[in-house]
């Protein structure tokens, strides 16, 4: 108990390596004990808070998966969604982290409609979206330059596809138009312009 204090402490002084090594004795000393469920969450929002995400991340899961039942279960389900999101990468780097973390906040809006974080949530796909739209952006565009017409189209039908609801939705529209006139393709292109008005007078 002692320790707790001086690590919460720590924790409110903004001292979060001092709070972390405090809370990790707790941890690993009083597991099964309420001290140690809070020093598990207090541990992980230290690392959390100080930006270590890889080591939050690790702390969060655990206190999930061991503590179904937890009073810190949808604040650490959060803390999972969001160190996802800072952990994901930029557009241009591979994005499974970025479909994994769409992927958690979904199952937490599922769990908790009601969450204080929701709208953060709604946000954070919103984002997340929107770097995936413009990582098939620029693959299209390199298609381009490398004048593989046909990869670039199947690029920019991702965003129309998958990522309607983007700023890059009618980038993508145009660029296919463009694909397909720069491969004499003008019928289809016609085509694809005349559909695309069809749809937005539905």
């Amino acid at each position: 108990k002692t320790r707790f204090d001086d690590g919460l402490a720590f924790y409110e002084e903004e001292k979060y390596v001092k709070a972390s090594q405090q809370f990790n004795i707790i941890v690993e000393r009083a597991s099964h004990t309420d001290l140690g469920d809070d020093g598990l969450f207090f541990l992980a929002e230290s690392f959390f808070l100080n930006k270590d995400y890889d080591l939050a991340l690790i702390e969060f899961e655990k206190l999930v998966s061991r503590m179904g039942f937890s009073p810190y279960i949808e604040k650490s389900r959060w803390r999972i969604c969001e160190s996802l999101m800072l952990l994901s990468p930029n557009y241009y780097h591979d994005q499974d982290s970025s479909l994994k973390a769409i992927s958690q906040i979904q199952e937490f809006l599922d769990d908790f409609p009601n969450s204080e974080f929701s709208k953060d949530a709604d946000k954070l796909i919103e984002e997340l979206r929107s770097r995936l739209a413009e990582k098939n952006m620029e693959t299209g565009k390199l298609y381009v330059k490398l004048k593989a017409y046909d990869s670039a189209i199947v690029a920019y039908n991702i965003v129309v596809n998958e990522y309607y609801d983007t700023k890059f939705f009618e980038d993508a529209n145009i660029e296919i138009i463009r694909c397909l006139s720069l491969q004499d393709k003008n019928n289809e292109a016609k085509q694809f312009l005349s559909d695309i008005e069809m749809n937005e007078n539905l």
